[in-house]
């Protein structure tokens, strides 16, 4: 019986000390929006987590030199309440690109790769999806291209990988149509699987929840949507025919009554304090292109997806 109870018990012991590795936010000691800076608005964020801390990306639209322009950049926080500096700012100008947008981060075994798209259309340069590889979500080999076989010439932005099958799958937009494809391998071989049906489609996320793959989008209104892949993803088809759109309800606060939770992003913590958290973009002032200078992260939570509740922010709504 002995071989059998300390290895138990050693099982429970390591998970408890993986647990408690991560850190527990202080939720009621936080404040809506979790995270702005002067000068930039902040849009398409995506996080991870690593070693107590949070690892935050996201675009910083601003003016610099005189011109609008948008940058990946990335920070980190262990609270939600004291950010570092930003660790690196990717403009896109060593290939000559006038900036880089739309990060998004997927986990595969030990390895963090963040995808994204040059920015800027330029009808003789259209934009391009490209992506960057780390181990440790500080350093990194970036603005390698991704899926050029079936990108190269056409509008390609808003992408997100995933793993499954032995695969790797690919969703993005080309133009304003959402595509999937699909590779054996990351830097080639990639073929396309079609289009995605729906009508509005941005900024996509592949989480895997409790065995099932599901896409996060931005669907009509900004709203973020999720999207359960058919049959758990076991034919390359059942990708690109995703099914019905679920909503996730976000509450509307003083920083975002314009547009309530635009480019979002989940990260399951459920092992760690029994909660999914959904960071995302809102504003309260500005209209079209040129108000995006007004977006600020916000986050909140949710235990069953159904239900969400955001830190406090501020007085009003």
């Amino acid at each position: 019986m002995n071989r059998l109870k300390y290895p138990a018990a050693l099982a429970i012991f390591m998970v408890w000390v993986c647990a408690s590795a991560q850190p527990s936010l202080d939720w009621n000691s936080l404040k809506n929006p979790v995270y702005s800076r002067q000068g930039w608005s902040i849009k398409d964020s995506c996080m991870a987590e690593k070693d107590g801390e949070f690892f935050l990306f996201f675009s910083a639209f601003n003016f610099d030199r005189g011109q609008y322009r948008c940058y990946v950049s990335g920070v980190k926080t262990q609270d939600f309440k004291t950010f570092s500096e930003p660790f690196f700012i990717w403009t896109g100008e060593e290939g000559g690109w006038k900036g880089m947008c739309s990060p998004n981060i997927s986990q595969i075994s030990d390895t963090w790769y963040l995808t994204y798209n040059s920015w800027g259309d330029d009808k003789s340069k259209p934009n391009q999806l490209f992506y960057a590889a780390s181990k440790d979500l500080e350093h990194w080999k970036k603005d390698q291209p991704l899926a050029a076989e079936v990108t190269a010439g056409k509008r390609s932005i808003d992408a997100a990988i995933a793993f499954a099958n032995n695969r790797y799958y690919l969703v993005y937009k080309e133009y304003q149509t959402p595509r999937m494809a699909v590779s054996k391998a990351l830097e080639h071989g990639w073929k396309n699987l079609g289009t995605v049906p729906g009508a509005w489609f941005e900024n996509a996320e592949f989480i895997n929840i409790d065995g099932h793959w599901q896409m996060l989008i931005t669907d009509r209104g900004h709203l973020p949507c999720l999207r359960k892949i058919r049959n758990d993803g076991a034919k390359d088809e059942d990708w690109s025919n995703p099914g019905e759109f679920v909503r996730l309800e976000i509450p509307l606060q003083k920083f975002n009554t314009v547009e309530r939770a635009n480019c979002a992003f989940l990260l399951d913590r459920r092992s760690v304090d029994g909660f999914f958290y959904l960071l995302y973009s809102g504003r309260n002032q500005g209209l079209g292109h040129e108000g995006d200078k007004y977006f600020k992260l916000g986050m909140a939570r949710s235990s069953d997806l159904k239900t969400w509740l955001a830190p406090f922010s501020g007085s009003g709504l």
